[in-house]
């Protein structure tokens, strides 16, 4: 699993950054640094910052992440519906809503989940990437699940073989401000996988 090892990070940095003064002791490269130590906020790519390791993300990924939470946080259902998966979309609405709402109340209803108050605008301040695991990883199966999911809803078998070339089970934390109060929602998670060249959140 990639993911913090904050005091082992501190080590290795420190060890990077001054030559190790003592011969017998390893050198480490940037490579073989874990998860988070080489973490930068991207502000350029789109409206909502994301915070993440430049080495384990393209610009493509971090594009979408920002466009996805920028959707949540303006209720704008194209652009949701632009960064997420339709399979997996049509089945959130049918199985949890019964079909009552369409992607102009899914997003509200989305929206919601990092409301502070009840029909109360908030900006999204940052959203940090904080780990993330890999179909390669054994420690999870969250990856494994979704894409047999996905063979089911699309009756293909061959479905994930086809069309999907990359996929990640993302944990992150979100700040929001709304009116000058920050609020702080932690461990969250989602998918972001790669369909027919291009990436999507199923969330």
């Amino acid at each position: 699993m990639k993911k913090w090892h904050l005091c082992l990070v501190g080590v290795m940095i420190a060890a990077v950054l001054t030559g190790c003064s003592d011969s017998n002791e390893p050198n480490y490269s940037e490579a073989d640094l874990p998860y988070g130590a080489t973490m930068l906020t991207d502000t350029h790519s789109g409206n909502v910052p994301i915070t993440y390791d430049r080495r384990f993300f393209s610009p493509e990924e971090v594009k979408t992440l920002s466009d996805y939470f920028y959707a949540l946080e303006s209720k704008d259902e194209k652009l949701l519906d632009d960064t997420t998966l339709d399979l997996y979309t049509d089945f959130v609405v049918e199985s949890l809503y019964q079909g009552i709402l369409g992607m102009d109340g899914l997003v509200v209803d989305m929206n919601s989940k990092f409301a502070a108050e009840e029909d109360v605008p908030y900006t999204i301040e940052e959203v940090e990437v904080k780990s993330y695991y890999t179909i390669d990883d054994e420690e999870s199966m969250d990856l494994v699940n979704l894409y047999n999911m996905l063979k089911e809803l699309s009756g293909d078998e061959n479905y994930i073989s086809q069309h999907i070339s990359d996929g990640k089970y993302i944990t992150y934390n979100i700040r929001t401000n709304t009116d000058g109060t920050i609020k702080l929602f932690e461990d969250q998670m989602l998918f972001l996988i790669n369909v027919d060249g291009a990436y999507v959140v199923c969330s």
